[in-house]
């Protein structure tokens, strides 16, 4: 992919460079692997979806910054915060395999910590607030089942 014309560092063109095949195993990614909690990438891009996922499941996030796939083209800066076409963030126990998403990348690139917001990981091993608290306001998501 690459970033959409008039677009660069906002909106990252994932798909229209894919085959049928290819976007129906990708989007069929969570369904085959039922992780414990997933999220399909929004507009508010990596970073603002994974303080969404966190604050749904009444905890904080952190996120290690040199573990996350970044395509050739795009500084960390923008690929956390943009919309990157088609992505999913899944969380699942520790000890859990990262499964093979067919023709997209996976990694194991963060954690779900007590507390609230997103922090960022440096590779130096030091943590930054990205987003110090809450991002939607709606807090954790109660039972039930779907």
């Amino acid at each position: 992919g690459g970033w959409r014309r008039g677009h660069t560092g906002r909106q990252w063109d994932s798909t229209s460079v894919r085959t049928t095949a290819e976007l129906q195993e990708i989007g069929s990614a969570v369904a085959r692997t039922a992780p414990a909690a997933a999220k399909d990438v929004s507009m508010a891009g990596l970073v603002g979806t994974l303080g969404m996922l966190a604050e749904a499941s009444g905890c904080g996030a952190v996120l290690d910054v040199a573990a996350v796939p970044r395509p050739d083209g795009a500084t960390v800066g923008d690929w956390f915060t943009c919309f990157p076409g088609s992505a999913f963030l899944t969380a699942d126990d520790p000890g859990r395999a990262v499964a093979p998403a067919g023709p997209a990348t996976t990694a194991r690139c963060g954690e779900l910590v007590p507390g609230s917001g997103v922090r960022l990981r440096w590779p130096d091993g030091s943590t930054t607030p990205a987003l110090p608290g809450p991002v939607t306001g709606l807090g954790p998501a109660t039972g039930g089942t779907p």
